[in-house]
């Protein structure tokens, strides 16, 4: 018979694996940003580089983590994302233990909740949902008290900065407090110890980007780009507030939201032995939000995975006040009851209503497209297949398993700024790719390339599909077209 003290482990990580499998490859919900990232680490696996043979903003883990889970199949990539939720799930909850909370099983169940709440993830395998996870194994392992807690410290900031570079903010309040607060060592050797983390994953980097000639790459499309382009756009205060409103109320995190913060802010006045980290969880929460602030552009539901990081932030603020209160009525066992009911039930709802509903991957719009069937009775080979306009083309790629015919794989930029690409230089860079290796078939939204901000682009375009390729007649396409080369 099970030890009774392992049966809330035993329940909390069955509930871990339950929510993460409404994701699995079967039912995971397409998107073209996890496309993009498969493609990225198809690429790696086929001996290519990132950034210098195919385009792409985000920091570089994501890649090889998706060409890891290539290589171990087509679960593969899902069984790491279920092994991280599994070990920050029962890390988190030896540190409810280890502090004494009556209920260890509750904060982690709600981050769990939270980071698979249908309404805003996206399924697994986007970069926010793995920053998340580093976030909270991060904190578990400071408040943990491990030997060598500085060391994996650093290490896991290193994996939030180059999985997801804003999200590295939110470590900021909890580095500075275990640099000053934490006098069981000089800080000088504190500093050593998470720096010494941090390499161990910048080196190997930046080793291989400089052993492919590809630093310049790295630095340009990983890091420059984002600051040149994405924090040009602003929005006002009220804006921002609209917006996050509006988002926690669809994504279901409103009352986690208000509650969690309610009892933050009240717990700065009442009693807590911990009333600086209180404070840099309350910082946390704001420092969270960072991809909101930082831009513009996220105005509507596409962007709303940019709030999963709350799942973090939140329970850790809450671990913050249970933990730490000095307060009879946070204390108890029954408020303490009563708020993990408040914080659980309607999110409970929210996976059991995405359970019961689930749809097969299959049966996704995209992957019943005429065109997508008349290719697969023709499976193109490496770069004789090129995509415009829809980024969710790139599953084309992954289907067929080759590669593009240029490293300038989706176009949404040409959709969103009026500037990009302006003298249309890497229009005709693609152009000649394409004539370079004599590209069979381009398939190609046109409704998306009508959204081009530069006519020119679109003129474009148009005129060199008319020069060199001739449309190919599928019945029931009514929205994206597939050209072929004219002299095929």
């Amino acid at each position: 018979m099970m030890n009774r003290s392992y049966n809330p482990l035993f329940f909390l990580l069955t509930a871990c694996g339950l929510l993460t499998l409404l994701y699995c490859p079967p039912f995971d919900i397409p998107l073209d940003d996890k496309e993009v990232f498969r493609y990225a680490g198809q690429v790696i696996l086929k001996g290519g580089v990132p950034y210098r043979d195919f385009f792409d903003h985000k920091p570089p883990l994501i890649f090889f983590l998706n060409s890891l889970g290539l290589l171990l199949g087509n679960w593969g990539l899902w069984l790491i994302d279920l092994f991280l939720a599994l070990l920050a799930t029962w890390l988190f909850y030896r540190c409810c233990r280890k502090y004494r909370l009556p209920y260890p099983w509750l904060l982690p169940l709600l981050f769990n909740l939270m980071l698979r709440d249908f309404l805003v993830c996206d399924g697994i395998g986007m970069t926010r949902e793995y920053t998340t996870l580093f976030q909270l194994l991060f904190f578990g392992v400071l408040i943990g008290k491990y030997r060598q807690r500085h060391f994996l410290a650093g290490l896991l900031s290193a994996g939030v900065f180059f999985m997801q570079q804003d999200q590295v903010l939110f470590l900021i309040p909890f580095l500075i407090y275990t640099l000053l607060s934490d006098g069981s060592t000089s800080l000088l050797y504190r500093l050593l110890r998470l720096g010494a983390g941090f390499l161990t994953i910048l080196l190997p980097l930046l080793l291989y980007f400089w052993v492919h000639h590809s630093l310049g790459y790295f630095w340009e499309d990983a890091f420059q780009f984002n600051f040149s382009w994405y924090t040009t756009e602003k929005k006002s205060f009220p804006d921002h507030f609209r917006y996050i409103k509006q988002t926690l109320d669809a994504a279901n995190y409103e009352l986690p939201f208000m509650i969690a913060t309610i009892l933050g802010i009240s717990a700065l006045f009442l009693q807590n032995r911990k009333k600086q980290l209180l404070l840099a969880a309350l910082a946390g929460v704001v420092l969270s939000l960072s991809a909101e602030f930082m831009g513009g552009r996220s105005s509507d539901s596409d962007f709303r995975y940019y709030f999963v990081p709350l799942a973090a932030s939140l329970t850790i603020l809450l671990f913050c006040v249970f933990a730490f209160t000095e307060n009879d009525i946070l204390r108890s066992k029954m408020a303490q009851l009563i708020y993990g009911f408040l914080l659980c039930t309607s999110l409970s709802y929210t996976a059991l209503q995405h359970a019961t509903h689930l749809t097969p991957r299959s049966e996704t719009p995209l992957l019943r497209e005429p065109v997508l069937n008349y290719l697969r009775q023709r499976p193109p080979a490496d770069y004789q297949l090129y995509t415009i306009g829809n980024a969710g083309f790139i599953y084309a790629y992954n289907e067929f398993r080759i590669l593009a015919p240029s490293r300038w794989i989706y176009h949404q930029f040409w959709e969103w700024y009026d500037r990009w690409d302006a003298d249309q230089a890497i229009q005709r860079s693609i152009c000649d790719d394409l004539l370079r290796h004599r590209t069979r078939y381009i398939w190609i939204d046109f409704n998306k390339l009508a959204r081009f901000r530069n006519p020119a682009n679109y003129k474009g375009w148009m005129d060199f599909l008319q020069a060199h390729y001739q449309p190919v007649p599928i019945a029931n396409e009514p929205w994206s077209s597939l050209w072929e080369w004219k002299n095929n």
